[in-house]
């Protein structure tokens, strides 16, 4: 019975075992043989090593000892030739306990930088530490019991003081961990601080330089204020709450001019205009009404309440649910009408006007929007453009002020908010909850509000056109997410008009101003004798020397005998992280790497300071990661009780099993990479733990088989099987690399495990198991598969080294003719490829997939093939089918048969192959069926005893 079936360009016919002979009849003539009892175990070449199969968490910090894990980074900067790569490393905060998301950031910079160490690429890495700012300042003073929601901070010395010991002592923590992940880096010696004195002093060299060119100015403007902070927040610094309940109310404001278009309509009758708003707390300040000149608008009666009312015609549909009245049309004309419009304050009686603006659109509300100057960037360019004084009445603590005894001391966002609301309660036709998105400080987890103060401002809008330009020429990464990223850069970038550097608090670098008046003064002078001081007494002299100590005398006289003061801002720590790639003294870097959430904050920061200063981008490309989440994608959160800490990862405690450093690197490559949400969960640890042990495995099995080998530099002609697998592992290589170049670190996972599964362990190491377990020791068939093994070892060192430093390390180890530690090890003598048909193999792997599927579960070793094939896939077969009479042909071994029998097919057609059971004996020793005589050994075991 004949079966036909293509595999590949070879067409194949398949005959039944019936068509020769039985398998009883098999059975029977091999009873004949003399009966075999004789065990051989102890001569075979099993694997031995001492690499165990199991290491445990506290394993590793030997691990680094012995592998010079702390030497690396400068040992790579000293012997490496290639191009130089430079990471530049955003700084985290020094404010607390590591969470995953610094084990994401850390892990992924390190794989990259560890993949072109092993590229033979020199590589600048040099970590840094953000140490300024609220979050620190914050977090010491509550450490330190300080300071509470009923006292005053301490003094702006002793705030320091406290700060600077909680950064440090945060450093060093921090910096032990990073350390114990494998993170290389010279921790030593070659980290920096942005309190570190050189740091400061640069930072007020490149403020005055920005000052200098008209980029830096102080104004009066609204910015993000937070009462529970009592400082100025940039947008990086706020979190949005999306379900925050506001209090919307619907206020009609008595018009006291109205268009002649309105007169003819309704006569002497009195109209309201009625506006909406979710922060009724500013209505103290309402200074206008702005419209829009594009729309129409119309007066109109409501169902609900008597009078009239002007609102915008294309609203009217929304507000008869939001009123829940009937709205009928009086009169509609163009919003160009309102230009003459006055109204009467509610609250003051005091008349105002109409003014248009481009803020005004079609959306919720009625067309007309309430403007408040001090509480509102489109407000507060209204009345810039309109000449309208700009007045702020709200505190730094968020409370009422110089308004009169009815308001003054109450905080806006509560008490005073009611009180407002008391007082216009005839003139509300509405009131409500309004669920919306809204801003929180990112510390306080409490509401912020804007408000006009007097800060310092980076003109973004001058750097804007340049930045965008720079912007273009920088590479998002991965692909998959760059257009998004890009897209959402460029439009923060846009609509960014300003940026607030200046905070009112102690904890940072002193914005280096004096005060007479109102005039202010920077002078290059005093930042360079401000610099001096900081050289010789530390960062704190601004605060702990007397004006006159501070600048020189020249400048001071400059006063005119009126009271010259210090300013008593500190930079936005955004301007701090911002500066810091001027740490790479004059490097650009090849790819910052960070979370989404830093598109709004650091690489747009430095960005900005870079095109001020250098007119260039400080970056080639971007690398966004994702955040953490749970299992159910919920961000990580004490309050939810969702928060799993690195360290429990890696060592465990009552409630979690220790998984291991390898383990949660190995989920880092696997997952951080390309998504936006970054999922860790107990099942994905385990999986990732149950991969690193199968990588472990098939380390162990590799150095147990080459155990005893001596010599690496043999020249050795290789068998086609052999030498396919070397190319396989050049090739691995090269794609391996290609997806570390392009951050592609999922992808590189998932070639190491298909690559050890199909390539190694099912088919190499299987098929030469013989070889390497029963061939003679020395001889040319076991050391050319040894040097193979050999090969692949290193080339999976290679790939994994980056990923799973500690076990490389502790693998290579174990390897005999181990010298040195696997990356400082340049010359690994690996066997060269050379071209082979590679379709060769694919026709030979394919003929043994159905070769398989005909004798099912029965042994390969048992069986003889007849194959018959055209004439040129004969002569290449025939090639690897000849032996020397002891040992297998590579046919042979490839197709795991007792023996193989070729025919050539001269007049083409299909391939024809037929399986027969050996007659031959099995071999005691191999298990093969190659004994031909009366005795329980193969020609090639005999051999193989006689030289024990």
């Amino acid at each position: 019975m004949f079966i036909s079936k293509h595999a590949n360009n070879c067409c194949i016919k398949y005959v039944t075992l019936s068509s020769r002979w039985t398998y009883a009849e098999c059975r029977r003539n091999k009873s004949s043989v003399e009966p075999k009892t004789k065990t051989y175990s102890h001569t075979i070449l099993f694997p031995k090593t001492k690499f165990p199969a199991r290491s445990s968490p506290l394993d590793k910090k030997y691990i680094q000892k012995d592998a010079k894990f702390a030497e690396l980074y400068n040992w790579q900067r000293s012997c490496l030739k290639g191009p130089e790569f430079v990471l530049h490393d955003g700084p985290p905060y020094a404010n607390g306990d590591l969470h995953m998301g610094h084990a994401v950031n850390k892990i992924i910079k390190d794989i990259n930088n560890r993949s072109q160490v092993l590229q033979g690429n020199k590589v600048h890495y040099v970590p840094g530490w953000d140490c300024h700012g609220l979050p620190i300042e914050f977090k010491a003073l509550q450490k330190a019991k300080k300071y509470s929601k009923n006292s005053e901070p301490p003094d702006p010395i002793q705030t320091r003081q406290i700060a600077r010991t909680f950064a440090l002592d945060t450093v060093q923590k921090q910096k032990e961990a990073f350390e114990s992940w494998g993170i290389m880096a010279d921790w030593e010696n070659q980290c920096y601080l942005t309190l570190d004195k050189s740091y400061v002093q640069n930072q007020l060299w490149q403020f005055y330089k920005m000052y200098k060119e008209g980029l830096i100015y102080r104004a009066l403007k609204p910015v993000y204020w937070s009462p529970s902070s009592r400082t100025a927040l940039a947008e990086a610094e706020l979190e949005y709450d999306p379900n925050f309940k506001s209090q919307e109310v619907y206020v009609a404001f008595e018009m006291t001019n109205v268009p002649d278009a309105v007169k003819d309509a309704i006569g002497s009758k009195p109209i309201s205009a009625l506006i909406w708003t979710t922060t009724p707390w500013t209505l103290v300040a309402n200074k206008a009404i702005a419209y829009s000149a594009n729309m129409s608008y119309c007066a109109v009666t409501l169902s609900t309440k008597p009078g009239l009312f002007l609102v915008a015609k294309d609203q009217i549909e929304e507000l008869k649910n939001v009123l829940g009245s009937e709205i009928d049309v009086i009169s509609e004309f163009d919003g160009q009408n309102l230009s003459t419009c006055t109204y009467k304050s509610p609250l003051s009686n005091e008349v105002r006007p109409f003014f248009e603006a481009e803020h005004v659109t079609k959306g919720k509300g009625t067309g007309l929007v309430h403007t408040a100057p001090a509480h509102g960037p489109e407000d507060f360019l209204v009345a810039l453009k309109n000449k309208l004084n700009v007045e702020c009445n709200v505190d730094e603590n968020g409370c009422y002020t110089n308004l009169g005894p009815d308001y003054d001391g109450l905080p806006v966002l509560k008490e005073g908010q009611r009180v407002v609301m008391e007082k216009l309660s005839k003139s509300i036709l509405h009131q409500g909850v309004y669920i919306h998105s809204y801003p929180l400080d990112w510390r306080t987890k409490k509401p912020v509000i804007i408000r006009a103060s007097y800060q310092w401002f980076i003109d973004t809008a001058a750097l804007k056109e340049r930045a965008l330009t720079a912007l273009d020429k920088v590479e998002f990464l991965p692909p998959s997410s760059a257009d998004q990223c890009r897209q959402s850069f460029k439009a923060q970038l846009e609509k960014r008009p300003y940026w607030c550097i200046s905070r009112q608090r102690a904890w940072g670098v002193p914005i280096p101003v004096l005060y007479k008046g109102d005039q202010v003064i920077v002078d290059e002078a005093m930042i360079e004798k401000l610099c001096q001081l900081i050289r010789e007494h530390g960062a704190d002299v601004w605060w702990t020397c007397g004006v006159e100590d501070l600048i020189p005398k020249d400048v001071l006289s400059q006063s005119g005998g009126q009271e010259t003061v210090k300013g008593k801002d500190i930079m936005d720590i955004w301007l701090d992280s911002g500066l810091s790639w001027q740490t790479l003294e004059g490097r650009k870097s090849k790819v910052y790497s960070e979370g989404v959430d830093q598109l709004t904050g650091w690489f747009q920061a430095s960005l900005l300071t870079s095109i001020a200063l250098n007119n260039d981008a400080p970056y080639e490309s971007i690398f966004v990661h994702g955040f953490v989440v749970d299992e159910k994608k919920r961000k990580m959160s004490k309050s939810i009780g969702n928060v799993i800490d690195p360290v429990t990862i890696i060592q465990g405690d009552k409630k979690h099993p220790a998984y291991g450093i390898d383990t949660l690197r190995w989920w880092v490559a696997s997952h951080g990479t390309q998504h936006s949400q970054i999922v860790v969960s107990k099942k994905l640890l385990d999986d990732c733990q149950a991969e690193v042990i199968r990588i472990r495995n098939i380390m162990k099995y590799l150095l147990g088989v080459i155990d005893d080998i001596d010599n690496i530099n043999i020249k050795i002609n290789l068998n086609f099987f052999d030498q396919f697998m070397v190319n396989e592992c050049h090739e691995f290589l090269y794609q391996t690399n290609e997806h570390y170049n392009n951050f592609r670190y999922n992808h590189v996972a998932q070639s190491i495990l298909y690559f050890i599964s199909n390539k190694v362990s099912a088919l190499y190491c299987h098929c030469v198991k013989d070889r390497l377990y029963c061939s003679p020791k020395g001889s040319k068939e076991r050391v050319s598969a040894q040097l193979v093994i050999h090969t692949i070892m290193a080339t999976l060192c290679k790939t994994l080294g980056p990923i799973l430093p500690h076990l490389v390390e502790e693998a290579w180890q174990h390897h005999p003719l181990c010298q040195t530690p696997f990356h400082f090890t340049q010359d690994l003598s690996l066997l060269p490829p050379n071209s082979i048909e590679v379709s060769l193999m694919d026709d030979i792997l394919n003929l043994k997939r159905e070769i398989c599927v005909r004798i099912k579960n029965e042994n390969l070793k048992k069986f003889d093939l007849n194959l018959k094939v055209d004439t040129n896939l004969y002569q290449k077969l025939n090639e690897l089918n000849k032996n020397d009479g002891i040992n297998d042909s590579v046919l042979c071994e490839i197709l795991e048969l007792a023996s193989i029998q070729l025919e050539e097919n001269k007049n083409g057609g299909k391939s024809e192959f037929a399986l027969s059971m050996s007659n031959n004996g099995q071999c005691l020793r191999c298990r093969k069926f190659h004994v031909i005589d009366n005795t329980d050994k193969c020609v090639r075991c005999e051999k193989a005893l006689t030289l024990l």
